[in-house]
């Protein structure tokens, strides 16, 4: 979905639904006599304040001007402003040379300019606000099928007004230059510490540097090997390490999930706590894992037939005010699609929703992890290492391949008959197949994985990359 840009101005339709604007021309002009007499106020207001937080014509065109004298490096007096107007044919619409010889009479304006700024901020916020309801108000009155995505349009619209103090619209080369630098400095004091939300696998934490903001990482399986397991296990450990987790479960039940994350962490068997036979010496294990579980930020919605709006609104109120978050699906298949965007081709509706899927990741913010199921080609493959899981076995859609910034394929013996044969893996163990990684190597990751626990854990086996 586009970003909503600010304008300067209110829009006709909010103007009309409202007698006046919040609106402090004196506290304007005051700031900008301020940013005119003091060149510390000039660069902090520069900093603090944009053109939308006037609401006099002339005023944002003045200190629009102001600062673009000041990014080249021009002296601001009244004289050299308005000669930069009068080059720009600007100086009427600005108020005129008396206008503007005026703003440098008012030497009591340095002393309150802050208070006043925020005046002006607090102003343009409310002005934004109604020109954002009035832009709300004509969507819900044109709504068309799907009224799930005018109200995460509008959502959105209001969140974007709300979180204007804490979000920009860009950042300069040169800012971002020094933040990789001092965070460069901060890794390497802590040895490397991984970038993004820790896995808590360490060989897929060195390999990927943790799970960063914006990434679609899919996690492709048949089904019973264990991907579930497997999303399951990194959503505790996730938010072990200090990230809220958004576990979004389209084929089992909360309890369903939370019975294989109680097994998962307490190490009893999954099926003797879905029949409630607890022995006497596993109630203290149990105990001890429900408590610090209920300490685990961990969110489970288990809506069946959501579409990646309801997921994306849904993760937006999840995560509001949160430092880092991860949004889990499962699994991307039973997504559905929105009723305006059905189509005749399944494939065409997968590559729809995969689409959605990585425009949430960067949306938010946050890494996204959407579990797949594979189709049955690899089965008719043949020759060393033919049932290997590929991409192209990504089930119903190409896209998934070329949304996905990272693509982990789950191989698993499920026979020990199967596990002895030189191009299976070895019973017992799961490949980690990491065929596809934007921005690092692809290897094989071994894992272990104790069924009845629900539980994987790394093994060396010296694999050679893919």
């Amino acid at each position: 979905m586009d970003e909503i840009v600010y304008d300067a101005a209110p829009s006709p339709m909010a103007l009309a639904s409202i007698k006046s604007m919040p609106s402090h021309p004196d506290a304007e002009r005051s700031v900008l006599s301020a940013m005119m007499l003091s060149p510390e106020v000039l660069e902090s207001a520069l900093v603090e304040l944009s053109e939308v937080d006037f609401f006099v014509d002339a005023n944002r065109i003045v200190f629009a001007a102001m600062r673009t004298m000041f990014e080249r490096g021009i002296a601001l007096d009244p004289i050299s402003l308005a000669d930069y107007l009068t080059s720009n044919e600007q100086l009427e619409r600005a108020g005129g040379i008396q206008s503007l010889a005026r703003l440098g009479e008012d030497s009591f304006a340095i002393a309150s300019w802050k208070h006043h700024a925020d005046m002006l901020h607090r102003d343009a916020t409310l002005r934004l606000m109604i020109d954002a309801s009035a832009k709300i108000a004509n969507l819900a009155a044109n709504a068309p099928e799907d009224t799930k995505e005018v109200v995460e349009t509008a959502e959105k619209m209001l969140l974007d007004v709300t979180n204007r103090d804490i979000k920009t619209s860009y950042v300069r080369l040169e800012d971002a230059m020094v933040t990789l630098y001092d965070e460069l400095g901060r890794l390497a004091q802590q040895d490397g510490e991984t970038v993004g939300i820790q896995t808590g696998f360490p060989a897929m934490d060195r390999m990927f540097l943790g799970l960063r903001a914006g990434q679609m990482i899919v996690v492709g399986a048949r089904p019973g090997v264990g991907k579930t397991s497997f999303a399951l296990n990194l959503a505790v450990q996730m938010a072990q390490s200090g990230a809220t987790v958004c576990f979004f479960s389209l084929e089992m039940s909360v309890e369903e999930v939370a019975q294989r994350l109680l097994s998962t962490y307490s190490m009893v068997p999954l099926q003797t706590i879905r029949s409630g036979k607890i022995a006497p010496e596993s109630w203290d294990q149990i105990l001890s894992a429900t408590q610090d579980l209920s300490n685990l930020d961990i969110l489970i919605d288990d809506t069946p037939g959501t579409t990646v709006t309801e997921i994306r609104a849904k993760a937006r109120r999840m995560l509001r005010n949160k430092e880092k978050g991860v949004v889990i699906l499962d699994y991307l298949q039973l997504v559905s699609p929105p009723p305006s965007k059905r189509a005749d081709s399944r494939a065409t509706e997968v590559s729809e929703m995969s689409r959605g899927i990585k425009i949430m990741a960067k949306d938010l913010g946050i890494p996204v992890i959407a579990l797949s199921q594979l189709s049955r080609k690899n089965e008719e493959r043949t020759g060393q290492r033919g049932k290997r899981p590929q991409l192209s076995d990504l089930r119903e859609s190409g896209s998934i391949e070329q949304d996905a910034d990272i693509v982990i394929l789950l191989d698993r013996s499920m026979t020990e008959e199967e596990g002895s044969r030189e191009d299976r893996p070895d019973y017992g163990i799961t490949e980690f197949v990491v065929a596809k990684n934007r921005s690092g190597p692809l290897g094989i990751i071994d894992m272990a994985f104790f069924a009845e626990k629900t539980k994987f854990m790394e093994v060396d086996m010296h694999h050679d990359d893919v």
